[in-house]
């Protein structure tokens, strides 16, 4: 299960993995928390009893925490967090007292000059405190916090293109997140800060709604070279937008003629095997609590 809690709303993705074929999506929408739903909702997909003790993780707002790449310090494992902690003092936007941290690996290049390379999370204490408090007294199996960009490479490596490497950029309102897989390993994560692309009505022509669709293809244009050289990697020529709505199909019919990149819209229904009577949401929040729920690995963060 993966649950993605805000101030008003909660969005709650639960899915059945397989040792073949594809996954099984069982329940996939946004809570209201306001008038308890989202709490109900938990405790109700939870009291099937092959579901009691399901690995749940939680998942923080992207306003609550910072991804910041940093050289890996030279100290032992036990000693890394503290090290990096230091290493990150002048580098938040919000106090270092109040800060929860992580580290996870990313690849190294084949030729190293520098120093190994690895990203750091600094979280809001108080907002991990606030989605442990709204999840763990309805479940039993909650045990891991995660960070949007990691719950979209969970969802970037079911793609089938990323056996030779693909971008997924899945779109909110203000931004658009980009990462980039290979063989379920995140080699690069950027956020792209982008103005509304669409307005009320949701039929506006994208360049006429602000969005600089030039801008974007450049900011994508630029990771990818990035990648390609940083990695000495073959050229990703697969963009993958999520979610496949109308405004992803306006923005890819966009980009293509910016760019020669192979682009196809995120199909929830090619990834998942969806259970009967399950129309899932695929906003932003569902999206991350999806990804949330993929997770493998359940190492505490």
């Amino acid at each position: 299960m993966g649950v993605l809690p805000g101030e008003s709303q909660t969005a709650i993705a639960l899915v059945r993995s397989r040792k073949e074929g594809r996954p099984i999506l069982r329940h996939c929408s946004v809570h209201s928390v306001t008038d308890g739903s989202a709490s109900n909702a938990l405790v109700s997909l939870t009291r099937d009893r092959a579901l009691t003790r399901a690995p749940v993780s939680g998942v923080v707002l992207t306003e609550d925490y910072q991804l910041v790449q940093v050289e890996a310090p030279e100290v032992q494992p036990a000693e890394m967090r503290a090290a990096v902690r230091w290493r990150l003092r002048d580098a938040l936007n919000f106090d270092i007292e109040d800060a929860v941290f992580d580290v996870f690996e990313i690849p190294d290049p084949p030729r190293r000059t520098h120093n190994r390379m690895m990203f750091a999370v600094a979280a809001r204490n108080a907002a991990v405190q606030r989605v442990s408090a709204s999840i763990a007294p309805y479940v039993r199996g909650f045990d891991v916090i995660d960070i949007p960009e990691m719950c979209q490479r969970n969802l970037s490596a079911l793609l089938p293109q990323d056996k030779k490497g693909v971008a997924l950029l899945t779109l909110t309102d203000a931004f658009a997140q980009l990462v980039l897989t290979r063989e379920g390993v995140l080699y690069l994560t950027r956020r792209i800060e982008i103005a509304r692309a669409y307005d009320a009505s949701g039929f506006s022509d994208l360049p006429s709604a602000g969005l600089d669709v030039g801008s974007l293809a450049l900011e994508l244009q630029r990771s990818l070279d990035y990648y390609e050289s940083h990695y000495d990697q073959t050229p990703v020529n697969q963009l993958v937008i999520a979610p496949g709505d109308d405004r992803a199909a306006r923005l890819a019919e966009s980009l293509r003629k910016e760019t020669s990149l192979q682009i196809s819209l995120f199909d929830v229904a090619e990834l998942f095997e969806i259970a009967p009577g399950i129309s899932p949401e695929l906003d932003w929040q569902c999206l991350m609590a999806l990804g949330a729920a993929l997770r493998s690995d359940r190492a505490k963060a």
